[in-house]
């Protein structure tokens, strides 16, 4: 009979007595981000589209951008890196909903820093307008 007091070894899955679910052994997938009229990325699974973005525009592959990629806190707290999915699917983590409301949401504006492409992505640029609105003087 063995001394069931002594410590145990853990089991394949590292978690003792429970039946947890294995990792999944797949790579992350390699996916592309087509930026409307801008051109396209290439990223994995497991990073911000943000990023690949950035990449992408560092290399010169978003040639069709009319400036900067649009970058700020990147961890969805800024509102800076608005995009709306057009099509394609993505793991969405937290973001500010004093920049992307659930109705935004649902009509697929999210941020570029919160997202993880799970499939080809294509996108649209939503940046939004920034600063006050300057009115010109009436004469």
């Amino acid at each position: 009979m063995s001394d069931e007091t002594a410590s145990p070894s853990p089991s394949p899955t590292g978690i003792r007595g429970a039946a947890a679910p294995l990792a999944p052994s797949v790579e992350p997938r390699r996916v592309t981000i087509t930026v409307e009229g801008c051109g396209s990325a290439t990223a994995t699974s497991e990073e911000r589209v943000l990023v690949a973005l950035e990449r992408a525009q560092g290399f010169g592959r978003l040639k069709g951008l009319p400036r900067k990629l649009p970058v700020g806190c990147r961890r969805g707290g800024c509102g800076i890196c608005r995009v709306r999915i057009l099509d394609g699917e993505f793991r969405l983590t937290p973001m500010s909903r004093a920049h992307v409301s659930a109705a935004d949401e649902a009509g697929g504006v999210v941020l570029a820093c919160a997202i993880y492409a799970q499939s080809d992505l294509t996108l649209r640029l939503e940046t939004p307008s920034l600063g006050k609105t300057r009115s010109l003087p009436t004469n």
